[in-house]
């Protein structure tokens, strides 16, 4: 069975899918490099967002503000 899947091949040329696929065996498959910019996902976007407000907390911003609702 045909299939095609989203991915994104990075700099280094490391293929990343954008989609969970699981084969029963190893399978061959061809690349197309299309001469536009990948799309974000949404998920991607959660992810990134997601990591963004744990080192905003790690980072410890707003120790200083004793109450945030009057803040």
């Amino acid at each position: 069975m045909i299939q095609t899947l989203e991915a994104v091949v990075n700099e280094s040329g490391k293929i990343e899918l954008l989609t969970e696929i699981r084969l029963k065996k190893r399978q061959r498959a061809l690349v197309t490099i299309l001469d536009e910019e990948p799309k974000v996902s949404d998920e991607s976007k959660k992810e990134n967002l997601l990591k963004a407000f744990k080192k905003a907390q790690k980072a410890n911003l707003f120790a200083e503000i004793e109450n945030p609702v009057e803040w």
